[in-house]
C-alpha cells in the first residue's frame, strides 16, 4: 500500500502529464481545449479516474457524449504515452469521466 502522500504526489504527476500529452500529442479535433481537472488514484496505484472539462464551453448532452466517447476512444494511446512519462511499476488503468462542476459552479454565478 501506498501512503497519502505518495499518492497525491503521483495523481498530480499524472495530471501534469495527461495534460501534456492531450495538448501535444492527441490529434483528435475533438479533444482540444480541454483541461484535466483532478486525479483520483485507487491506494494501490492500480487504477486512476480522471475528471476532464472542455474549457470555455458548458457542453450539451450531445457533445458530452462526443467528448465521452472520443475519450475512450484515445484511453490505449495516452496510456502508453503516460506508461514512458511516468516511472511506475504498473502504469494504472485509466477511467475518464467529464466533470461538469465547472459548468454547474458558472450557472451559480449566473
Amino acid at each position: 500500500m501506498a501512503d497519502s502522500v505518495r499518492i497525491r504526489r503521483v495523481a498530480e504527476e499524472i495530471r501534469g502529464q495527461l495534460s501534456e500529452i492531450l495538448r501535444e500529442e492527441v490529434r483528435d479535433p475533438r479533444l482540444k481545449m480541454l483541461t484535466i481537472t483532478r486525479v483520483k488514484l485507487a491506494s494501490d496505484l492500480g487504477a486512476a479516474t480522471i475528471f476532464f472539462s472542455p474549457l470555455g464551453e458548458d457542453p450539451t448532452a450531445e457533445r458530452a457524449e462526443e467528448l465521452n466517447a472520443a475519450m475512450l476512444a484515445v484511453t490505449g494511446f495516452v496510456r502508453r504515452s503516460l506508461s514512458k512519462r511516468v516511472k511506475l511499476r504498473h502504469t494504472p488503468n485509466l477511467r475518464f469521466i467529464l466533470d461538469d462542476s465547472i459548468a454547474e459552479g458558472s450557472q451559480t454565478l449566473a
